[in-house]
Formats: C-alpha cells, sequence, structure tokens
C-alpha cells in the first residue's frame, strides 16, 4: 500500500512539475513575444509522442514593419536522434511583409555584417529540417508589391546542409538545390558546395566549389556550367518585377548558348575586404559558346565562341590567353541606317588567335577582321598587351585593306574607293603613337561633287603619325593627293597635285602645301579651321610669263584674245568662313611689266594692281593703279594711266557702280583724259565726256596713209563716247589750238586732177601751202565703225593772190576700223595680229555684201 503511495505521489509530483514547467514556458514564450511585438494564435492544437501539431496558426509581428504570417497546419515532430531534435513543417502557409520606410543613407558595413552574424549564431537552433509547403508571400519588390509562390525543404545532415526551392510563376518554374558540406567542421577542413538551377524541368546551370585549408590559406576552386538556354524570356520578366531591371529592354534568350568556367583561387584565413579577395593569386578559364545568332538591340546579330584565360601571379589580373571567333550580322541594325550605304558592312567576323610572348606580363595576340556587304574590309594586326598598372598596348603590325564600289554623301558621290592602311606604334595611358608607314593611300576612281568631276584621285597617308595624350591626339605628318583629272566650269580639265603637311586635333586642323597643275601653274595653300570658324590662304607663285603662261590653260575664261608673253605676275587671295557670320574673301593680283597682244593691238609696259573684297552680300573691286607705256591699235597710244573702283551686289554682280579717280591715255603727242565721276552701270548705256588735248597733227599725218599729206599744229576738243552694245561718238567737236598751223597736201595725183578740171585749181594749188587759222570739226562716230567729219578750214596761201582769205567746208567719211587694219598690214607686226586682221577681213566681206 505504501509502495503505491509512493508512485503516486512521484506521478503527482511530476504532474505538478510539468504543469509548472508548461506554465513557465508558456509565460517565457509570451514574455518572448511581447518583447519583440509578436502576436501568436492558433485555433487548435493536438500533443502526441510524435510531436506538437498547431492548425489555423496566425502571427502578427508590428516591429520595424508589419509581418503577418498564417499557416492552414503547422507541425513540431520529435526526433530520436541528432540535435537540434525536432522538424519543422508548414502547410498552405500565407506571408505578407510590409516593411517600415528605409532610410536614404547606405548601409555600413557593420549594418550588413549583422545579419550574417544573427543567422550564423541562428543556425545550431534550426530544426534539423524545415518543410514549407505551398508557400505564398507578398513582398515589397521594385514594382511596389509581388507575389512569390513555391516550396522550400531545408535538410541538416551531420555537417551538410541540403536545400531545394522550387518557385513558380504561371505555367513555368525554377527549382534551386544546393548540397553544403563542411558546415559544422574545423577551419582546416573542407567545405564543397554543389548547386543546380532547373528552369522548366531543364537544366540550367551546375556549380561546384570545394575550399579546403592549405597551411595559412585557403585553396578555392570550382567549376561553372551554364548549359544552352531555352526561351525564359519569363525569368527576365520575373526579375524586373523584383529589380529596377527593364525587361522590355532586355535581349531575347540567346539559343543554344553555353558557358564553362573553372577556377582556383588562394584566399587569406582572416576576413578581408572584398576588393582584397579579388585580387587573390590563382587562375580562371571561361569558355562561352553562341552557335546560334543572339541579338543585341542597337548591335545586332552575335555568334562565335570566345576563350579567355586568367591568371593572377603578382597582386593583379592579367589574360594570358585570348581565343575568339565572333560574327555580328548587322543586317537590320538601327546605327548602320546613320552610315552611307555605300560603307555599310552586312557582316563582320572576329577572330582572336593567341600568340607566342616572351614577356611574362603581355598578352600577344593576332586580330583578323573581316566585313562583308557595300564596304569589305580585310585587317590583320598583331598586338602585344603589356598588363600592368601602366598598361602599354604594342602595335606591331596593323594592315587593313577596305573597298566599296560606291558612296553617296548629300550631294556627292565617290565611285571605286579603296583604303590601305599600314599601321604600327603603341599606346598607353599617358601617350598614344601610331604611324602610318608602307604604302598607306586612299584611292578614288571617280568623285562627282555639285560641279567638280575628279577622276583618279590618290592621298598618299605614308608618315602620319597620330600621337599625344589619348583624350586628345595630333594627327601631323606629310600629305600627297594627286588627280588624274579635274573637271570645273571655271577651269580646263586636266591633272592637278598637293603635297603638304597637316597638323589636326579635337579643336583645330591645318593644311599646308603646294598645288601645281599640269599647265604649270603653282600656288601655296594654307588651311586653317578651329572652333570660331575656317579660313583659306592661297598665294599665287610668282609668273615669268617670258617663260611661259599657264593661265591660258588653266583657266576657261581667261580672254580668247589676250596673249601675255612678257613681265611677271603674282597674286594672293584670304577666305574667312566666320562662325555664325557672313563669308569674308580678300584677294590682291600684281603684274609688273606686263607685255602681250589683245586681240589686233599689241600692249607693252603694262603695271597694275587689282584688289577684291567680299563681306558678305557686298563685293568691291579696286584698281588702285593701271599704267601702260604703249599700246598699239595700228597708231600707238600711250602712256595710259587709269584709278577705280567698282561696287556692288552678289545678286546683281553687274549692276554696280563704277568710280573712277583717274582716267587718261597719251593720242599723238596729246591726250584723252576723263574727269573723275561715278557710274551706275545697271543703266542700258553710259556717255562718258571724253577730253581731247594737244593732239599734233605732224604726228598725225605721219601714221595716217594719205599721199603727199603733211602738217602742223594741236587739236582740242571733246568727245561724248557712248558705251552700249557697241562703241558711238554723237556731237562730238574738235579745234585747232590758236594761233593755228599749215597745212600741205602735195600729190602729183591731185596735182593733174586740178589741172584736168578748173574748178579744182584753186583748192588743189592752195592745199599745196596752206596757213590756216581756225580749224574745227564735228564728230561722230556711229556702231558700225564709220567715222564722220564735218571740218570748217580758214586761212590763206601766201603765194595766191597774195595771200587772201580761203575758206573750206570739208566732209570726210573713214572706216576706221577698215584703216587702222590697214595701217598694222606690215612685216612689222606679229603673224597673231595679221592671221587676227585677215580672218577679221574674210567675215566683213561677206556682211557688207548682205548690207
Amino acid at each position: 500500500m505504501s509502495r503505491r503511495r509512493f508512485w503516486l505521489g512521484i506521478c503527482v509530483a511530476l504532474a505538478v512539475l510539468l504543469s509548472l514547467l508548461a506554465c513557465y514556458a508558456t509565460y517565457r514564450v509570451q514574455q518572448l513575444l511581447d518583447e519583440h511585438d509578436v502576436e501568436l494564435h492558433w485555433q487548435g492544437s493536438s500533443l502526441s509522442w510524435r510531436g506538437l501539431q498547431l492548425r489555423e496558426v496566425s502571427l502578427v509581428r508590428r516591429q520595424d514593419g508589419e509581418l503577418y504570417a498564417r499557416a492552414e497546419q503547422l507541425q513540431l515532430q520529435w526526433l530520436a536522434s541528432e540535435a537540434p531534435r525536432y522538424r519543422l513543417v508548414a502547410q498552405g502557409l500565407r506571408v505578407d511583409w510590409q516593411p517600415a520606410p528605409t532610410k536614404a543613407e547606405n548601409p555600413t558595413t557593420s549594418d550588413l555584417d549583422t545579419p550574417l552574424q544573427t543567422v550564423s549564431a541562428a543556425l545550431p537552433w534550426l530544426p534539423r529540417r524545415v518543410e514549407l509547403r505551398d508557400v505564398q508571400a507578398q513582398l515589397p519588390c521594385a514594382r511596389g508589391r509581388c507575389a512569390l509562390a513555391g516550396d522550400l525543404d531545408l535538410q541538416r545532415v551531420g555537417d551538410a546542409l541540403q536545400l531545394h526551392v522550387r518557385l513558380l510563376r504561371e505555367r513555368h518554374s525554377a527549382i534551386l538545390q544546393a548540397h553544403l558540406q563542411g558546415l559544422d567542421g574545423a577551419l582546416d577542413s573542407a567545405r564543397q558546395l554543389q548547386m543546380t538551377l532547373h528552369l522548366d524541368d531543364q537544366q540550367q546551370m551546375e556549380l561546384r566549389s570545394d575550399l579546403v585549408a592549405q597551411d595559412d590559406a585557403l585553396q578555392w576552386q570550382g567549376d561553372l556550367l551554364l548549359a544552352p538556354l531555352q526561351e525564359i524570356a519569363w525569368v527576365a520578366a520575373w526579375l524586373g518585377e523584383w529589380t529596377p531591371l527593364d525587361a522590355a529592354s532586355l535581349p531575347v534568350t540567346p539559343q543554344q548558348a553555353g558557358v564553362i568556367a573553372q577556377w582556383q583561387l588562394q584566399l587569406p584565413q582572416a576576413t578581408r575586404p572584398f576588393g582584397d579577395l579579388l585580387g587573390a593569386p590563382g587562375w580562371l578559364r571561361v569558355d562561352a559558346q553562341l552557335p546560334q545568332p543572339w541579338p543585341l538591340p542597337g548591335v545586332g546579330l552575335i555568334s562565335g565562341e570566345l576563350q579567355l584565360d586568367l591568371r593572377n601571379a603578382t597582386g593583379a589580373w592579367q589574360a594570358r590567353k585570348l581565343h575568339g571567333n565572333l560574327q555580328l550580322d548587322t543586317q537590320d541594325a538601327p546605327w548602320l541606317a546613320a552610315l552611307p550605304a555605300g560603307v555599310r558592312a552586312h557582316r563582320l567576323q572576329l577572330q582572336l588567335l593567341p600568340l607566342a610572348s616572351s614577356a611574362d606580363d603581355e598578352l600577344a595576340l593576332q586580330l583578323q577582321l573581316a566585313a562583308e556587304g557595300a564596304l569589305e574590309v580585310q585587317a590583320r594586326a598583331e598586338l602585344g598587351l603589356k598588363q600592368t598598372r601602366d598598361w602599354a598596348l604594342q602595335v606591331r603590325q596593323l594592315q587593313l585593306d577596305a573597298r566599296s564600289k560606291r558612296v553617296d554623301l548629300s550631294d556627292s558621290r565617290a565611285d571605286g574607293l579603296r583604303l590601305n592602311l599600314a599601321l604600327g606604334g603603341q599606346a598607353t595611358a599617358q601617350q598614344l603613337q601610331l604611324t602610318m608607314a608602307g604604302n598607306s593611300h586612299l584611292e578614288i576612281q571617280r568623285l562627282r561633287s555639285a560641279e567638280v568631276i575628279v577622276q583618279q584621285a590618290r592621298l598618299s597617308l605614308a608618315g602620319l603619325v597620330l600621337a599625344g595624350a589619348p583624350q586628345a591626339p595630333t594627327l601631323s605628318g606629310p600629305l600627297a593627293l594627286r588627280v588624274q583629272s579635274l573637271q570645273q566650269p571655271q577651269l580646263l580639265t586636266q591633272a592637278w597635285q598637293w603635297q603638304g603637311r597637316l597638323e589636326a586635333n579635337a579643336t583645330q586642323q591645318k593644311l599646308d602645301g603646294a598645288l601645281l597643275a599640269d599647265s604649270g601653274l603653282s600656288l601655296a595653300l594654307g588651311l586653317n579651321h578651329a572652333a570660331d570658324g575656317l579660313e583659306l590662304n592661297a598665294r599665287l607663285d610668282e609668273i615669268f610669263l617670258r617663260a611661259g603662261n599657264p593661265l591660258p590653260q588653266t583657266l576657261t575664261n581667261w580672254p580668247p584674245l589676250l596673249t601675255l608673253d612678257n613681265g611677271r605676275m603674282q597674286g594672293d587671295a584670304t577666305l574667312r568662313l566666320p562662325a555664325n557670320r557672313p563669308l569674308q574673301l580678300a584677294a590682291r593680283l600684281n603684274g609688273k611689266g606686263l607685255a602681250g597682244i589683245y586681240d589686233r593691238s599689241t600692249l607693252s609696259g603694262i603695271d597694275a594692281e587689282l584688289q577684291l573684297q567680299l563681306d558678305g552680300d557686298r563685293l568691291r573691286l579696286d584698281l588702285p593703279q593701271l599704267s601702260a607705256r604703249q599700246l598699239d591699235p595700228g597708231i600707238e597710244l600711250g602712256p595710259l594711266h587709269l584709278q577705280a573702283s567698282y561696287q556692288a551686289s552678289l545678286r546683281r554682280p553687274l549692276a554696280g557702280s563704277l568710280t573712277h579717280q583717274r582716267a587718261e591715255l597719251g593720242v599723238l603727242g596729246g591726250s584723252l583724259s576723263l574727269a573723275p565721276a561715278t557710274w551706275a552701270l545697271q543703266e542700258p548705256s553710259q556717255l562718258l565726256p571724253l577730253k581731247l588735248s594737244g593732239l599734233d597733227l605732224q604726228q598725225l599725218f605721219r601714221v595716217y596713209p594719205a599721199e603727199g599729206l603733211s602738217g602742223n599744229g594741236l587739236i582740242d576738243g571733246t568727245l561724248p563716247l557712248r558705251l552700249g552694245e557697241a562703241i558711238s561718238i554723237e556731237q562730238g567737236l574738235i579745234e585747232a589750238r590758236p594761233p593755228g598751223g599749215q597745212l600741205r597736201f602735195q600729190s602729183p595725183r591731185i596735182r593733174a586732177m586740178g589741172q584736168a578740171n578748173p574748178g579744182m585749181k584753186l583748192v588743189t594749188d592752195a592745199l599745196e601751202d596752206f596757213h590756216y587759222d581756225l580749224l574745227s570739226s564735228s564728230v561722230d562716230y556711229d556702231q558700225s565703225g564709220t567715222l564722220r567729219l564735218g571740218m570748217r578750214l580758214h586761212g590763206q596761201n601766201p603765194a595766191i593772190e597774195k595771200g587772201r582769205p580761203i575758206h573750206f567746208n570739208i566732209n570726210l567719211e573713214e572706216d576706221v576700223p577698215a584703216l587702222l587694219a590697214s595701217l598694222q598690214l606690215t612685216d612689222k607686226v606679229s603673224g597673231i595680229i595679221q592671221q587676227r586682221i585677215q580672218q577679221w577681213m574674210r567675215q566683213r566681206v561677206p556682211q557688207e555684201a548682205k548690207e
């Protein structure tokens, strides 16, 4: 009886103790829940030898935000062996988490370390196995609130941790499986991680990672395999919900692409910053395969393979081997449409081949580039990259050959382009030095631009150097251009060549050199382009006309009747195109001692200076001085002195105003002059009041082809010269200067005429020695070239009737062009003038016959 009471007391004591423990545990749990502001509720529970089961469990936590969790069923199962000795299973879990607003500051390192330390401390207390089935969660994401659904199975077996996660999205699924070995081992034990990722039941990733202690370091080695991808655009859309990633801008998934990566690193035992871990010694090999074209937005379709071998032995990663074969199809690329049609390459192929190198820190490779399409390119280069902090790229040799059948640029067209380059040099972070050598040149078979047509152009580039800081390099060196044929309305078609020097950078470009035509014309040209505009300087090398005149063989508008065969000429011009301002042009042309022929007149001793200025729409021509020693259209004239200027608008260049300060021409001992005046050339004709002064009759009769006529005296007068379609004089007047002079007309024909006609005898006898005190005449010259003189002559012959006064009224008519032509038909004039006179006379005869 006493024995039964003893056991009954023990049982009662144990029951009381368990009740107290349960009450205390309930108190402590409630206290813990209160400390963390957690509310826990359930609607039903059952306790068995297998564990505790709760139904309709809900949990609310309002600290640092609001967390709501509800499970249809929650099981906590006891396990017979191994610690921890329980298993957690949740069925139908629903989670809704709304975190508190975060601070704007970036988290510190200690903030990031706290969660990791919490997880590490809680790991021994986690259930040996956690199963979450049919989980649906509403969590914060980049789009605001996002849904997450799936299952989770986390199991710990000894010192290993196994993870199985399945995420669901509509009809798609992602399964992540991981196995971590050596979780509870010592620091010198091995840790292994194996992980696989399946997307829609297709394996996409396999990872193997081993971490082994060696002496005072850790050796980390592993493999990563990314299998050929299927169409998984849904993954990008899914990630676009959780991250700021714009899924619409991402390219489509590359088909059958694969990546294999292998690595081995020596890591320190002690914890280091992430930047130091990136500098850990070791090696990395990556092999990427992209057999099917993959569209890159805005670039094109890319495919091929790439192999990379990286090593770190000195604290910095260096590429030891690079091998690649990449293809780019740019058929529909938007950037290609921005290029002219003739320089578009629809397919590019790049090959990278490793080369042997004697330096450990140098990556040597051969690059081969080929382009197909309207632009065909073949390029080959040998490169050496020094992989140190002060990197250097050595371009041992680069050969490029590019061809295009046709290139259209706005209003220009180029046919048969070919570019050949040979480059060599090196580049560093501080200095760039590349030199074009060999046969580097650009050829164009035919170039048409507006009114210019160029045939067979070749630009030599050998010797050009690209040097300076990589951010602002300078291109400098010699340039040579040869054009087999240049056609332009103002120039005669012929070959041209230019040779000079180029100096160019991002802010200023300069060209200086010499331009030479096959005709012998030589110009020094200088071009300077900067931010404030463009300036072109040209200087005409001095032309010695005795050695030849290249201008008629160069200019189409050279006067065909003008021939210069003596003297010298020189000129210069400056053209400015300022930014946001009108065009400006200043030009000057000088001639010294010029001599030659114009039409049927000889010219000699001409000195002239012509100045041209153009400012926007305003044109100005200045003739500071023009002088000629002699002009001979059949009668020797000269000297000539002229000073004038002309102003007009470019819209109406021939309707400006002409101003002369001096206009004077020597005529047979006298002169023709024009008072200073301004003339409006928009008028259909101009009337020039010429003044005749001091014409010597003795010199006139010396050249006038009248037999036996001589005399003396000085003639003055006014000649209203009208310039229109032709030259004419209307109502001119000339008079002998007092006291008069003497006329003699002693001709056997005239004397015989007087003897045969008694009425003419007095006239012929008086003119044999006529002393005049009055000689005046009207002058009219019509557009056909006929000169008409109405003369009044007063005087006496001392031998006739004791010198009684005699008055004559004489009308003369002369064909001046024919007269001058007859005066020139002598052996003294050149053959050119004789030919032109004879041609003029042949053309004149049919015209006179028609009239």
